[in-house]
C-alpha cells in the first residue's frame, strides 16, 4: 500500500509540472507558479480535512520549515537553469533530492534489506539519467553547485515532511504550502511583477495545484511510513514530467534518458519485491 500511495505523488506531480511548464511558456512565471501554490494550498487543505489527523505544534513547524527549504530550492533551481542550463543541474538536483531522505531513513531506521537497497540504488541512477539532457555537458563548477543546492533544499523539504508523525495525517503540508505561497508573493513584490498570471492562465493552474496537492498530500502519508522509499519516488516526478512532455508536447528525449525510464522500471520493481 505505501509503494502504490507513494507512485501517486510522482504522478501527480509531474502532470502538475508539465501543465505549469507550458502555461508557464506564456509569461509571467512568478504569477503563474503563485496561482498553481494558491490552488495546491487549497486542495491539501481539503484533502487534510478529508483524511483527518491530529498534528503536533512540532508536525506544523516542520511542514511550515518545509515550505521554505522547497522556496529556496526552487530559487537554486531556476538560477541554475537560467544561468548554467540543464545539463547538470537537473540531474544533480533530482539525485541529491532523493539521496538525502535515503540517508536520514538509513540513520533513523536502519538500513533496508538487500532487494530494497538494491531497489534504492538503481533508482539512483535511473533518476540521474532520466535527468540528464545532455550528455555532452561538461564538470561545470557552478553549474554543480547549484544542482547540489537545489537538490539538498528539495531532499531536506521531503525529509521533514517524512518526519512527521503517521497520525498527523496531510496537516504538515498545509503549513507549507502557507509559507510557500508567501515566499513567492514577497518576491513578486519585490521584483514588482505581475502578481495575476494571463487570463486564460486560470483553469490550468487550477488543474495544476489540485494535482500538486494531491501529489504531496500522498508522498507525506507514504513519507510516514517509509521516507527512504517515497523520497526516491518523489524525485522520479522529474521522469514523469519529461514523458508527459514527450506524449503531448512534442519534446524528445535522448537515449539516456530513454534507458533511465527502464532502469526505473527495475528498480521499482526490486522494491515491490522487496
Amino acid at each position: 500500500m505505501t509503494v502504490l500511495v507513494g507512485l501517486l505523488s510522482p504522478l501527480s506531480i509531474g502532470l502538475a509540472d508539465h501543465i505549469g511548464t507550458n502555461v508557464s511558456r506564456r509569461g509571467r512565471l512568478l504569477a503563474t507558479v503563485l496561482s498553481i501554490y494558491i490552488f495546491t494550498l487549497l486542495s491539501t487543505l481539503i484533502l487534510a480535512v478529508w483524511r483527518g489527523g491530529s498534528p503536533t505544534v512540532s508536525d506544523l513547524v516542520l511542514g511550515a520549515c518545509s515550505g521554505v527549504s522547497s522556496g529556496m530550492g526552487l530559487i537554486q533551481l531556476y538560477r541554475g537553469y537560467t544561468t548554467r542550463g540543464t545539463g547538470i543541474v537537473a540531474p544533480v538536483a533530482a539525485v541529491t533530492g532523493a539521496v538525502v531522505p535515503i540517508g536520514v531513513d538509513t540513520i533513523v531506521s536502519g538500513l533496508p534489506s538487500a532487494v530494497v537497497g538494491s531497489g534504492l540504488v538503481v533508482g539512483l541512477i535511473g533518476v540521474w539519467l532520466i535527468g540528464t539532457k545532455d550528455p555532452g555537458a561538461g564538470w561545470d563548477l557552478i553549474a554543480l553547485k547549484h544542482g547540489l543546492t537545489s537538490g539538498v533544499m528539495f531532499g531536506i523539504t521531503s525529509t521533514l515532511l517524512g518526519l512527521t508523525d503517521d497520525g498527523a495525517g496531510i496537516w504538515p503540508v498545509v503549513p507549507g504550502r502557507v509559507v510557500a505561497v508567501a515566499f513567492v508573493l514577497a518576491l513578486i513584490l519585490i521584483r514588482r511583477e505581475a502578481v495575476r498570471p494571463h487570463r486564460g492562465a486560470i483553469p490550468r493552474s487550477v488543474l495544476a495545484g489540485l494535482l500538486g496537492g494531491i501529489g504531496l498530500g500522498s508522498f507525506t502519508l507514504a513519507a510516514q511510513v517509509n521516507l527512504a522509499v517515497a523520497g526516491l519516488f518523489f524525485q522520479m516526478a522529474f521522469g514523469v514530467t519529461v514523458l508527459f512532455q514527450v506524449l503531448f508536447a512534442g519534446e524528445r528525449t535522448t537515449r539516456i534518458q530513454q534507458a533511465g525510464f527502464g532502469v526505473a522500471v527495475v528498480a521499482l520493481a526490486l522494491i515491490i519485491l522487496g
